[in-house]
């Protein structure tokens, strides 16, 4: 298996919606390419990329495909293929309507664009298999189903649980809890202080999920509190 990264540089210029109560600013060119950069330079320290070996990585940015598409033709083409009453089903898009908050036209093709990357990562690289955080079910899937339905090949689709604190709060860079893998976004010591402040509701969780002591020793641990 090859795996291949995903760099959003093309749907950065939208902005996912997904858990906002309000929209996300939007990012100029040169703040979606910092970005980007090191989005990329993040993950070559833990997958290797090249062509010298079948199972190297390959890291591809969206906007190679979505910057160039011409409106009225990526209707006629797929824009059949989506119903305002299943997207309006997606658990995301309830939420942020039950709160009344503002829901751009803008944002809402976010799930399109979305899905319509997963038909192409499947005809540029043959990929079957998109793995994603659970937040991100109801776009994934809609990719699994545009799949199906425009070139007839069967996709998955793999979540995770997001990683949540105690109190519920998701992890997540825009959330306020991000633990950066970059160097010039966190510094050792903030790195190392984040996880000697957990909260003790957290620590055995943690320590299953990010370390690598055996479970029946993190058990015992447990048993200290």
């Amino acid at each position: 298996h090859r795996p291949i990264v995903l760099v959003g540089g093309g749907t950065s210029k939208v902005g996912d919606p997904t858990g906002k109560d309000e929209s996300r600013i939007l990012l100029t060119d040169e703040v979606i390419k910092k970005n980007t950069d090191g989005i990329s330079k993040a993950f070559q320290k833990f997958l290797t990329f090249g062509d010298s070996n079948p199972n190297d990585a390959i890291m591809v940015n969206n906007d190679d495909w979505l910057s160039g598409l011409k409106y009225l033709q990526f209707l006629r083409d797929y824009g059949t293929h989506f119903t305002i009453n299943r997207m309006l089903s997606f658990e995301s898009v309830k939420q942020r309507l039950s709160r009344e908050a503002p829901f751009s036209f803008l944002e809402f093709n976010y799930m399109i664009l979305q899905a319509y990357d997963f038909l192409e990562l499947n005809r540029r690289h043959n990929a079957k298999l998109q793995l994603g955080g659970s937040d991100q079910w109801g776009n994934m899937i809609s990719g699994v189903e545009l799949g199906r339905r425009v070139d007839g090949v069967q996709l998955y689709a793999l979540t995770a649980p997001l990683i949540t604190t105690s109190d519920g709060k998701k992890m997540g860079k825009t959330a306020g809890g991000a633990v950066w893998l970059n160097a010039d976004k966190l510094s050792e010591y903030d790195y190392w202080q984040f996880w000697r402040n957990t909260s003790d509701d957290d620590v055995i969780r943690f320590l299953k999920l990010f370390t690598e002591l055996p479970l029946e020793e993190i058990e015992r641990m447990e048993g200290w509190t």
